[in-house]
This record gives C-alpha cells, structure tokens and sequence, in this order.
C-alpha cells in the first residue's frame, strides 16, 4: 500500500509541476504584442532604441519649405497683358512678370508655378497660403502694406489709351468722357480721386473686373478712353493701331509696382531682394522690359 500511495503521490507532483510550468511560461523577450506596431523596440539590456529613419527635418521658414519642394508658387491675374496673360493655347501664362518671376525663381533654385486667379480676389489667395508670392502688376500702397510685406522691382505710370476721334491727352480731357477702368486697381483710385479732389468730371466711369474687358468697351465704341498702366495701353495700341492710340498720360509719379508676400517671412523676401537686385545689375530685367514693352518700359 505504501508503495502505490507513494506512486500515487509522485505521479500528483509531476503533473502539478507540468501544469506549473505551462501556466507560468517564459515572458517574451519583446515585452509585449508581436506585429507591426510603430512602438519602439526593447534592447536585451533593457534600453530603448526609436524606429530607424526617423522623421525629415521640418523647414525652419518659407523659403526653406520651397527650396526643399523645388516650386515657387506665385499668384497672377492672367488677363493683364503684356505683363500676365494667357498664350494662344489657352492655358499657359506668358508676359513680362512671367518670365521675371522664372528668373526670380531659378537665382532660388528652384522653378516658378503659376497660380491664375482673379484680381478681386488674389491678395486673399495671398494671405490664406494658396500660393507663395503675388507678381501681378501690383501697385505698392499704405493700405496693402498694412496686410503684406513688398519686393519693388519696376515701377509704372498711368496712360490714357482713346478710341479714334478722341484725344485725351491730360487728367483735364477726361471731363465729359466716357472712362473705363479695370476695378480695384490705381486707375480707378487716381480717376475716383480726381473728381472728388480735382473737379474733373468724366461723364461716366465704368469698372470691369479685367483689362480684356475695359478694352473691349473701348473697340465697341461704349467708352471713349481707357485708363490703364502705361505697358499695358502701349500693348494694346501696338496690337490694333486702329482701334486703340495712347494719346496722353495721367499727371502723376509712375507708381513702384512690387512682389507681394506675406507678413513676417523675412528669408523670402530678402532672398527675393538680392534676386531682383542681381537681375537689375546684370541687366536681365532691362531686356525683359524691351522684349515685353518696347518703348512703353518703365522702370
């Protein structure tokens, strides 16, 4: 009897330490779940080793963040020839801003793309991060510079470009006229200020919201002038002789026309600087303002 309860006895033992044993288990050496977590992984010696690779570096401002994407993003009015506007295959840009902000782009190191938007709205393009710059013949005022910071590259007078049979030729002309304008621009402010200020009444003053558009009233005969930026009347007086003659200029300074950029971003815009400096001083900027304006240049 002893024997059988001792062998009894053994054969409880064994299989209480076999239940032990596959109760207890070894612990993983990993510590945790297998598969394919971004947790980090644990060293035999207990250290911590994070995930090789690691994240990239995150550009320290704009002009790092375009320079690592290779593109300069800039903001046009397509309809403003001949400093932006659209090729006869309907969607590439061309003009003067055009080809100056390529080689704004390329003392960079990197390549312009173009935005098309309109004007009404492009500075607000500008501000909600659609795009990285505006190069669209924009006057540089007190009330912009409030909202963003300026590149000055050329600067530009006010032309007054009549239909036939009408010669405008100083601010007095424009009484009794019919005057057409693109909106918002300085046109519209200089002509809206010589009535309240001057007492040069034209007989109507019309606004459209593109270039195209205040020239094309002039052709039809609804308009007997238009007042636009001196490159811009010179182009279209050279593109039909016949319908549109510059004959006389607004009694003003020609207006700094600058590159627009967002508040704050101070390695971009002093980057953009030294670009336009160089261009100015190896005379880059001078043979894109005969190519684009012939006689019209100003600078």
């Amino acid at each position: 009897m002893m024997r059988k309860s001792s062998a009894f006895l053994l054969v409880i033992l064994l299989l209480a330490m076999t239940a032990l044993t596959a109760c207890g288990g070894v612990k993983p050496s990993d510590g945790g779940q297998s598969g394919s977590g971004t947790g980090t992984q644990q060293q035999s010696g207990g250290q911590t080793q994070q995930p090789s690779g690691g994240e990239d570096k995150k550009p320290a401002n704009s002009l790092e963040r375009i320079q690592a994407e290779g593109v300069l993003r800039v903001g046009i009015d397509a309809s403003y020839p001949p400093m932006e506007f659209v090729d006869e295959d309907g969607k590439t840009p061309i003009g003067f801003d055009i080809d100056m902000a390529g080689a704004i782009a390329e003392k960079l190191g990197v390549k312009a793309e173009f935005v098309i938007i309109d004007w009404s709205g492009i500075q607000a393009g500008l501000l909600g991060g659609h795009y990285d710059a505006i190069m669209s013949s924009m006057t540089i005022t007190e009330d912009r510079q409030k909202e963003m910071d300026f590149v000055q590259y050329i600067t530009m007078g006010i032309s007054y470009a009549s239909r036939p049979g009408v010669e405008v030729k100083t601010d007095a002309d424009l009484a009794g006229k019919v005057v057409v304008v693109q909106e918002e621009t300085t046109a519209q402010y200089y002509i809206e200020d010589l009535m309240a200020n001057q007492g040069i009444q034209p007989k109507e003053l019309r606004s459209f919201p593109y270039a195209t558009d205040a020239f094309r009233e002039l052709a039809n005969g609804m308009a007997d002038v238009v007042a636009i930026d001196s490159p811009v009347a010179g182009y279209y007086a050279k593109l039909d002789p016949d319908l549109y003659r510059v004959t006389g200029a607004a009694e003003m300074e020609p207006d700094p026309i600058g590159i627009a950029l967002r508040k704050g971003e101070t390695e971009l815009r002093e980057a953009i600087q030294k670009a336009v400096d160089e261009l100015k001083a190896d005379g880059t900027l001078q043979q894109l303002a005969v190519k684009w304006f012939g006689d019209a240049a100003g600078q």
